[in-house]
């Protein structure tokens, strides 16, 4: 959530919260509900100038829980103090937590009050809600305070072998990962606990670093689950701790074909050194008809890094393969292995592609082969925004002149993204460019360019800057609108007659 979404948040929230209707009380409790620990913070700070005027706060024993959570966002900490008190006649997780937010209230009496109204509740169930909010606003000034409180009732009340694993099945990433370095820092995970994130967890940092944790407290031919674990750090783990005597082959040649380029090169420097040609057992996978189309991609790409020139109606044939993965990585073996002007043939019609991706591929393909200025012509011309940006980064890519053409026609296009990058790129340039820029200027090209700071939408100072740089002659601007001077003058006095320097001039006219 950002600022301006928890500013409309509270705008809605407040009204519903404090109205009559029954209906939107019980959606503002839904959408309370579903708030993080971050959020809640933004909330708070944004209902203050979001407006709860004092005469529309109840602060009867009847209001219920939305009312009593947004009244705790007044910016009087009198009412604040008297909503914390009414908060602790509620249950659940919501209530839970906006309390949490005022232990990180400025006002001590507020903190206090949620203080007494958090101790009772605050149990291992609770602890992820209180946890998230503390976490989250952990740079405020009371955040140590609290979270060292929290931390200790916790601790009084649940031994810390309990708790952590408690708090690692949290649906709050941010409790999760403070749980996790809490408990390896006191020796509380177990291999069981890591092994269990690094294959279930959904945060990439939670897997990877439960990975590397994992060879402290294993012996490396237990790491032998972490080949097939989702996470690219775990899976090289393993291939660099797992030892040869309890790697099977038919466990390492597989992952020549993973889809991380880094697990797949260390799969090939291991089997190497087994005796297995990696180029030939790629050709053998691309060769069976039933081979995935993720397995094919991952072979073509692993082919291109190995294979040779031998190896090019492979990748022929997989630019016409229905996958745009496959298409992707035939594309960057084409690239590589095919002579120049039979790479430029191939992939010049895979700017067109339905695929932005295979489109991004061959444009980077193409700026290293050096293209030339009509291998773009029919891109440009595609109604496919991704096609143009393709076209766009070929041209760019010569440099020079080339660069500052492609940006002037990206500013025109129609595509916003493309629009945006081609402004950028004329910023850029003229603020590190045309200091390196020393290429003679072609006349055609010239041509092109004066009509692009001509006929374009760029604003006037830098459409003369390209100008003045690339020595194109621009029509004068407009002369600016001239005084009417046909208002009657008023004679001058004596004084300004006298020592007119010292009047000012527009005293001097007289009033229509």
């Amino acid at each position: 959530m950002t600022w301006a979404q928890a500013r409309e948040l509270a705008a809605e929230l407040i009204p519903a919260a404090t109205g009559d209707d029954p209906g939107a009380r019980a959606v503002a409790a839904e959408r309370l509900a579903r708030l993080d620990g971050r959020s809640w913070l933004l909330l708070d700070e944004a209902a203050r100038p979001a407006g709860l005027p004092t005469a529309r706060v109840p602060l009867s024993p009847a209001a219920g829980l939305p009312t009593d959570v947004v009244t705790s966002w007044h910016r009087d900490g009198h009412l604040r103090q008297r909503a914390t008190r009414m908060l602790a006649r509620h249950d659940g997780r919501v209530a839970t937590a906006a309390l949490a937010v005022r232990l990180l209230d400025h006002v001590t009496p507020v903190r206090e009050e949620a203080w007494r109204a958090l101790l009772p509740r605050l149990d291992a169930h609770s602890a992820d809600a209180v946890l998230d909010v503390l976490l989250a606003g952990r740079d405020r000034r009371h955040a140590p305070a609290a979270l060292g409180r929290v931390l200790d009732t916790l601790l009084d009340r649940h031994p810390a072998a309990e708790l952590v694993p408690s708090l690692l099945r949290s649906d709050r990433r941010g409790v999760r990962r403070w749980a996790l370095a809490f408990g390896h820092e006191r020796g509380l995970l177990t291999a069981r606990h890591l092994l269990a994130a690094v294959r279930r967890d959904p945060d990439q940092w939670i897997r990877a670093t439960c990975a590397e944790w994992l060879v402290e407290v294993t012996r490396p031919a237990e790491l032998r689950p972490l080949l097939t674990a989702k996470s690219v750090v775990a899976r090289l783990v393993a291939l660099t701790r797992v030892p040869d005597e309890a790697l099977a082959d038919d466990e390492l040649v597989p992952l020549m074909a993973d889809r991380s380029p880094a697990v797949r090169e260390q799969a090939r420097w291991r089997a190497r050194r087994r005796g297995v040609d990696a180029a030939d057992w790629y050709r053998d996978r691309i060769g069976m008809p039933t081979t995935p189309a993720q397995v094919l991609a991952a072979c073509l790409h692993g082919l291109a890094e190995v294979g040779g020139t031998v190896d090019l109606p492979a990748f022929t044939a997989g630019l016409g393969h229905r996958s745009a993965r496959v298409r992707a990585a035939a594309v960057t073996g084409a690239g590589l292995h095919a002579a120049r002007g039979e790479a430029l043939a191939l992939l010049e019609p895979m700017l067109l592609d339905p695929s932005p991706r295979v489109g991004a591929t061959a444009a980077s393909n193409l700026v290293r082969l050096g293209a030339p200025r009509a291998a773009t012509d029919a891109a440009w011309a595609s109604a496919q925004p991704w096609s143009r940006r393709a076209a766009w980064r070929v041209d760019r890519g010569r440099g020079s002149w080339d660069r500052v053409e492609a940006d002037l026609r990206a500013a025109e296009d129609d595509d916003p993204r493309l629009a945006s990058l081609g402004r950028s790129g004329i910023g850029n340039w003229l603020a590190t460019g045309p200091a390196t820029t020393w290429a003679g200027l072609p006349d055609t090209q010239r041509g092109r360019i004066q009509r692009a700071l001509t006929t374009g939408t760029l604003d006037d100072s830098t459409c003369r800057a390209v100008a003045f740089h690339a020595r194109i002659d621009r029509p004068p601007p407009p002369a600016p609108a001239r005084r009417d001077d046909s208002a009657p003058v008023a004679e001058p006095s004596r004084a300004a007659r006298r020592w007119p320097r010292l009047i000012p001039r527009r005293r001097q006219r007289a009033r229509p």
